[in-house]
C-alpha cells in the first residue's frame, strides 16, 4: 500500500534514495493513514480494493453480455472467464505437486532431512566457536557420497 501511494501520489515509482528520505515519506503516509485523510479509499487496503474492482468489472462484463441479444458472446467476459479458469488450473497443479512431493517422501526420508539440518546447525555452531575438527568432521558427513569417495 505504501509503495502504491508513493508511486501514484508522490510520483516516485521506484524509490532508491536515502533511508531518511524514505522514512520522511513513510511518516507522511502514516499520518494520512492514521488521520483518515488518504486521497482515495484504495490506499487503506489495496488488495481489498483491487478485488472489489475486479468483481465490479466482471459484473459489468456479465451485464453487458446479458444485455447483448445473442450477438455471439462478449470478448471481455470470455477473457475474464479464461483468466479465472487458468488461475484455478495453476492452483490445482501447485496443490497436486505439493501433495505428490509430500506423499512421495517417506517418514524415513523426512527424518534423514531433519537429521541433516541438525548436522548443518551443529557445523555452523562449530565454525562460529572455532572448533575446526568438529566442523571438518561434520562437513565430511554432510558431503554427497560421490564427493566423499574422491
Amino acid at each position: 500500500t505504501f509503495e502504491r501511494w508513493l508511486s501514484e501520489i508522490k510520483g516516485i515509482p521506484d524509490f532508491n534514495g536515502p533511508k531518511h528520505e524514505l522514512m520522511e515519506y513513510f511518516k507522511e503516509f502514516a499520518e494520512d493513514y492514521n488521520t483518515a485523510t488518504m486521497p482515495h479509499v484504495k490506499y487503506y487496503d489495496y488488495e481489498k480494493w483491487e478485488m472489489e474492482e475486479y468483481a465490479k468489472r466482471k459484473r459489468e462484463a456479465e451485464e453487458a453480455a446479458a444485455a447483448k441479444d445473442g450477438g455471439g458472446g462478449n470478448v471481455a467476459l470470455d477473457e475474464l472467464r479464461h483468466r479465472e479458469e487458468m488461475a484455478q488450473r495453476a492452483k490445482r497443479r501447485r496443490v497436486e505437486e505439493a501433495r505428490v512431493t509430500q506423499f512421495g517422501m517417506t517418514a524415513e526420508k523426512r527424518e534423514e532431512m531433519k537429521h541433516q539440518a541438525r548436522l548443518r546447525h551443529e557445523m555452523a555452531v562449530a565454525y562460529k566457536t572455532g572448533d575446526e575438527e568438529t566442523r571438518k568432521r561434520l562437513q565430511r558427513r554432510l558431503e554427497p557420497e560421490e564427493i566423499a569417495k574422491r
